[in-house]
């Protein structure tokens, strides 16, 4: 037998070992435990999402009630492709504070804007809100669904939430979380000699993750073995020793983006260029569909409670003194007023609110909206929309 008949034996008795392995590792089972009830699966296109037509029941803070998620794994009714005549299409894209599994389905902010936007719609037009929000969903996750996705229900408007408590955080390579029994990677985009890729990039357990340095051969690497991670049970059990020395890329201080910008680390500033460019990118496809996009900047409960408690900052280490926890969304807004977005910033009707009533507006201790919450951003937004004509109203209005 010649020498190639030995390299083509070799390759073979390699293959069959691999096949055997990963038949072993499937029988395994998954690396992580799973819960009782998986709320979200993997999905390698925009990460993860809701576990299609679940039911289940939740218990929030002694709120009991179901969460019933349709058939794409929203916390939502089901809305089909096809746009009706006379409907104004609303796509909502966000993470948590959009899918609301808090509340009722009825009771969620994307229900009570569209039925605030109905209560006062022109005759002839009914409007349409679609949730498009998975819990920990960042803006490259938003712009990844839009793109492969979102866009085929023919919005009139894309309206997207900006929570600057994490999503700063979440549009960096190497995002994870554990779902269904093995961790998830987010896709991610990056700036690549000073120029952004619109072109989505991906993490592989064993590749360390891109944000500063681009490789195209690199990129095709972590492409590949990233779908290869996805569907090999194998590479999923190896995933925590690949990953056992790798650390996410953070901020160097818990309250960066409450302190100025151009005096805190450089991971910080990359953030806000990715954000700039990521909403840029999605307002520009989203205009090639003829659609429109619009920013609502979610206030954390931490921010919220910095201006309506007096003592707050009072507590904090000395060295902490000097931060602005509104920094983050007049940084936001500045960048995204320079292109033209329209931005809608919660942080101040949340504190009027709270001063006015003393009525929460968030959970005790989760840190999401509660009923009341829901029902005031989603008025919130259906006035905001109405009052800057983003919206059709009732001739005179």
């Amino acid at each position: 037998m010649n020498k190639w008949g030995n390299y083509i034996l070799v390759m073979m008795g390699v293959l069959a070992a691999l096949i055997m392995t990963e038949a072993g590792a499937r029988i395994l089972g998954y690396p992580f435990e799973r819960g009782q009830v998986d709320m979200y699966q993997c999905n390698r296109l925009v990460g993860w999402r809701g576990t299609a037509n679940l039911v289940t029941s939740i218990n929030t803070e002694g709120y009991q009630h179901q969460v019933i998620r349709n058939s794409q794994g929203m916390h939502d009714n089901e809305h089909s492709l096809k746009k009706e005549e006379n409907v104004f299409r609303i796509l909502m894209l966000g993470d948590s504070f959009t899918e609301a599994q808090e509340v009722d389905e009825k009771q969620t902010s994307h229900q009570i804007l569209e039925d605030t936007l109905n209560t006062s719609a022109p005759v002839d037009t009914k409007f349409e809100v679609i949730s498009a929000g998975i819990a920990a969903w960042g803006p490259a996750q938003e712009l990844m669904y839009f793109r492969s996705e979102g866009y085929m229900y023919n919005p009139d408007l894309v309206l997207a939430l900006w929570v600057p408590a994490n999503d700063l955080l979440d549009i960096l390579p190497d995002y994870r979380l554990t779902h269904a029994g093995i961790n998830c990677y987010a896709p991610y985009f990056a700036i690549c000699d000073e120029q952004f890729d619109s072109r989505v990039w991906f993490s592989a357990p064993g590749v360390s993750p891109i944000w500063e340095r681009c490789s195209e051969s690199k990129k095709m690497l972590a492409s590949g073995l990233n779908y290869l991670y996805f569907n090999s049970r194998l590479y999923q059990h190896l995933e925590p020793l690949f990953m056992k020395n790798s650390h996410r890329i953070e901020y160097s201080h818990p309250f960066a983006p409450w302190f100025d910008r151009y005096k805190t680390d450089e991971v910080l500033n990359y953030a806000y260029q990715l954000t700039d460019q990521i909403y840029a990118q999605l307002a520009k496809e989203a205009s090639e569909n003829g659609t429109k996009i619009v920013l609502v900047i979610v206030p954390p409960k931490q921010a919220i409670y910095a201006d309506v408690q007096s003592d707050f900052y009072q507590q904090l280490p000395p060295d902490w003194q000097d931060i602005n926890s509104t920094l983050p969304n007049q940084t936001f807004t500045e960048l995204m007023t320079a292109r033209e977005i329209p931005v809608l910033d919660l942080h101040p009707h949340f504190v009027e609110r709270i001063r006015q009533n003393g009525e929460p507006l968030y959970w005790q201790v989760n840190s999401h909206w509660n009923v009341t919450g829901n029902r005031v951003v989603g008025e919130v937004i259906a006035s905001w929309l109405i009052e800057r004509g983003l919206v059709p109203t009732t001739a005179g209005e």
